[in-house]
C-alpha cells in the first residue's frame, strides 16, 4: 500500500502549480490505516517574521574558490510553507528570495556533492511555493523557466553522483565538475543533500513518468545551452566544466547521459520516493543516545582537555540508550572518529527539508514504517535541541573544533527556523 501510494501522489500532482483534484486528495487522503496522509502546520507567525525579517540567501565562491551558500539557513523553507498554508504576509519575501537566488550569478552550483546540502534550501523553496499558485502565478514566464531550468540541473548533478549506474562495483563518480570531495554513501551532511534533491526535483516535476523522461532524453550539450540563454551562469559554469577546463576530470557528456538514464538508488525508482526517504532517515538518524565519545568523556587531547562531548548537563539527557541520536554526534571521517553538532545539524536540516516537501506533496503514507523513522526523528531533534543549549564541544577531521552553544534566545545558525519547523511544523502532523 504504501508503494501504491507513493507512486499515486508523484504520478498526479501538479502541472502547472496546481493541486490535485477533490478526486486525487480524497485518494491521497488515505494511508496503510485510512488515516489522513500527515499534514504540515502553518509556521508561527513570530517564526515567519523572522524569516520575513532575515536576510535573503544566495550562492557565491570566495577568494580562493570555496563555495558558499550565504544565508541559507532555513528562512527560504519556512517562508514557502507559511504561504503554502496560506499565510499570505509570506508571500512578498517569499517572491523576492525566488527572484534573487535566480539572477546576478546567485544560482546555485548543481555538481551533486557537498554543497547539494545547501542547495535543498532553495530547491525545497520552489517546490513548496510551486503548491501555491496564488504566489507561483506572480511569477514570469521567464522566471519560471530559470527555476525549472535550477530544479532540472539539481536533479542532474544528483543524478549523475548517486545513480547506482554511477557507483557500480567499487567505482566512485566525480561531480559534474570534477568534484571528488563527494560519495553518495557518506556522512548525512553529503547524502541527504545529494539524493534528497532526486526527491524534491523529482516531486516538482510531478513524479517519476515526467521526471525518467527528462532523464533518459537528457543531452548534455543541449541542456548547457539552455542554462547559458537564461542567464544561470554559475550552473553554466559547471555543467560545462568538461568543454572549458579540458583535464578538469570532469565526466564527459556521454558518460553523464548514460548515467543518468533509467535511473535507481540503492534498487529504488522514483516511484519509490518514500522509500527512498526512508532509507536516508534511518541512516541520518542511526546513532544510539549518548554524552559524546568514549561514554561520554570524549576525545583527549594533547593539551589534556576532552573533545567530542556533552558539555553539562549529562545527567538530564533524555531517551539515553535509544536510537535516532543523529549519526554524526558518534561517526567517523577520514581522520577516525567524529562526534560534532556542527556537522550533525548539516544532516538534520536538508533531512527537514525532504521531509516537508514530501508533506506538501502528500508523499508520506500513515504506517509502521512512517511510524518507525519519525520516532527516531523524534528522539534527534530532541537530543540535537538539548545539545546545542547546553553546548557541545566539537571533534572533528582529527581536531578540536571549539564548542557550539546558543545564545540564551536560542537563535543562530538557522535554530531559530529549523527547530520550530519540527516542532511547531512537521511534528503535530504525528501527534508529537
Amino acid at each position: 500500500m504504501r508503494r501504491l501510494l507513493s507512486s499515486l501522489v508523484v504520478m498526479s500532482l501538479m502541472g502547472c502549480g496546481a493541486g490535485p483534484t477533490p478526486e486525487e486528495e480524497a485518494a491521497l487522503g488515505a494511508g496503510e490505516e485510512g488515516l489522513a496522509v500527515p499534514a504540515l502546520a502553518s509556521p508561527p507567525q513570530a517564526t515567519v517574521d523572522q524569516a520575513i525579517a532575515a536576510p535573503l540567501g544566495w550562492f557565491g565562491v570566495n577568494s580562493t574558490g570555496e563555495r558558499y551558500c550565504s544565508n541559507c539557513n532555513g528562512q527560504s523553507i519556512l517562508l514557502a510553507i507559511a504561504a503554502f498554508k496560506g499565510n499570505t504576509s509570506a508571500d512578498a519575501r517569499l517572491l523576492q528570495q525566488m527572484r534573487y537566488v535566480i539572477g546576478g550569478n546567485r544560482d546555485p552550483f548543481a555538481n551533486g556533492g557537498y554543497m547539494a546540502q545547501h542547495e535543498r534550501m532553495m530547491t525545497g523553496m520552489f517546490a513548496i511555493a510551486k503548491r501555491t499558485p496564488r504566489v507561483w502565478e506572480q511569477l514570469t514566464a521567464a522566471e519560471k523557466t530559470k527555476i525549472d531550468l535550477i530544479m532540472k540541473a539539481t536533479l542532474v548533478g544528483s543524478a549523475y553522483t548517486t545513480s547506482d549506474t554511477s557507483n557500480a562495483g567499487s567505482a566512485t563518480p566525480t561531480g559534474i565538475d570534477g568534484d571528488t570531495n563527494l560519495d553518495r554513501d557518506w556522512n548525512p551532511n553529503y547524502r541527504e543533500g545529494m539524493v534528497g534533491a532526486m526527491l524534491v526535483s523529482t516531486l516538482y516535476l510531478g513524479g517519476r513518468t515526467a521526471t525518467d523522461t527528462f532523464l533518459n532524453g537528457y543531452k548534455h550539450a543541449s541542456f548547457v545551452t539552455q542554462l547559458t540563454s537564461a542567464g544561470l551562469t554559475r550552473l553554466a559554469s559547471v555543467f560545462n566544466t568538461n568543454v572549458s577546463t579540458p583535464g578538469a576530470g570532469a565526466p564527459s557528456a556521454a558518460t553523464i547521459e548514460s548515467a543518468i538514464r533509467d535511473y535507481r538508488y540503492k534498487g529504488l525508482a522514483l516511484d519509490q520516493l518514500f522509500d527512498i526517504y526512508v532509507l536516508l532517515a534511518n541512516d541520518t538518524f542511526s546513532a544510539t543516545v549518548d554524552c559524546g565519545l568514549n561514554a561520554g568523556a570524549g576525545v583527549l587531547l594533547s593539551t589534556g582537555e576532552h573533545s567530542g562531548y556533552l558539555v553539562e548537563g549529562c545527567a538530564q539527557l533524555a531517551n539515553k540508550g535509544k536510537v535516532g541520536q543523529l549519526k554524526e554526534f558518534h561517526s567517523n571521517d577520514a581522520n577516525g572518529a567524529r562526534s560534532s553538532i556542527t556537522y550533525a545539524y548539516d544532516g538534520f536540516k536538508p533531512d527537514l527539508t525532504n521531509h516537508a516537501v514530501l508533506m506538501a506533496y502528500g508523499a508520506i503514507p500513515v504506517g509502521t514504517t512512517t511510524t518507525a523513522v519519525v520516532n527516531r526523528i523524534s528522539v534527534g531533534a530532541k537530543d540535537l535541541f538539548f545539545k546545542a543549549t547546553h553546548g557541545y564541544r566539537n571533534y572533528a577531521k582529527g581536531k578540536d573544533q571549539g564548542t557550539f552553544k546558543l545564545p540564551a534566545s536560542g537563535t543562530g545558525n538557522g535554530y531559530e527556523f529549523n527547530r520550530p519547523l519540527w516542532e511547531n511544523v512537521i511534528a503535530p502532523a504525528y501527534g508529537l
